[in-house]
């Protein structure tokens, strides 16, 4: 090949990027390699296969598009098509900004920001696959450094005032968390807080029940105002529970 990793190019504002940028970094850092290939990215490298029979079999989406491949097997499989580097920069689009909800409440730990991420895990052919950007969180350490940037939610924050009913699955727990603790750290100022009501869902409680002991020590020093409810839909053999269930059969919702 023409080039390679150390190759450098110069970018006029692509990719957010204006100025000289080697291969390596532009691939590793800024194109998402191991994302989702869609069926446009087949048909646009299927145009640089020269070969009748592997051109087809590109546009075989069942074979092709298995569950797992990233476009970096798609490349490593179809060596034979030779798209133009300027070509390839523009069918692979770039790592987009992952978000996620803030756990933490600035009024307990204001100089702390507490994030809780689902390890995105699926299996195909090689084994078991990670998500890019949770697979990159997961594994630093302390002092280690990242970018990244707070953005406005589009979950407001309840006054102190406010009754509220939160439902959070998974990690869809995070904002509700801020909220709980904001109202902790509040109540311990002895101000007195609305009730709150949290109904936590998760498939298994032994290693899934996420806050675990914080959660269950705030329903118990608090129990004046707070509420916990949890369902975990895969312990009971038969019979799955799931929070609207919970709602259904409380009426905290209703207060």
């Amino acid at each position: 090949s023409e080039w390679d990793d150390r190759t450098v190019i110069k970018l006029n504002h692509s990719f957010g990027i204006h100025g000289e940028i080697s291969l390596g970094s532009l691939f590793a850092n800024i194109l998402d390699l191991f994302g989702k290939p869609t069926m446009h990215f087949l048909q646009q490298l299927a145009t640089f296969e020269s070969n009748e029979g592997k051109r087809q079999a590109m546009l075989d989406v069942k074979a092709s598009l298995e569950k797992g491949v990233t476009f970096a097997d798609l490349l490593l499989l179809y060596k034979s098509a030779h798209p133009p580097l300027p070509a390839l920069l523009a069918m692979i689009p770039p790592i987009k900004g992952r978000a996620y909800s803030i756990s933490s409440a600035p009024t307990m730990s204001p100089a702390n920001i507490e994030l809780c991420i689902l390890i995105d895990t699926w299996w195909c052919e090689e084994g078991m696959r990670y998500g890019l950007t949770c697979d990159m969180l997961r594994k630093l350490h302390e002092g280690d450094s990242i970018w990244c940037r707070v953005k406005p939610g589009s979950m407001e924050a309840p006054t102190h005032e406010q009754p509220v009913v939160c439902v959070g699955i998974g990690s869809g727990l995070a904002p509700h968390m801020s909220f709980l603790r904001d109202r902790v750290h509040a109540a311990n100022l002895g101000v007195d807080v609305a009730p709150f009501s949290l109904y936590f869902g998760n498939r298994f409680k032994e290693r899934e029940f996420l806050y675990r002991d914080e959660l269950e020590q705030i329903a118990s020093e608090h129990r004046s105002w707070f509420k916990l409810h949890t369902a975990f839909s895969r312990d009971m053999v038969g019979k799955k529970v799931y929070v609207q269930d919970l709602i259904a059969t409380t009426d905290d919702a209703y207060k």
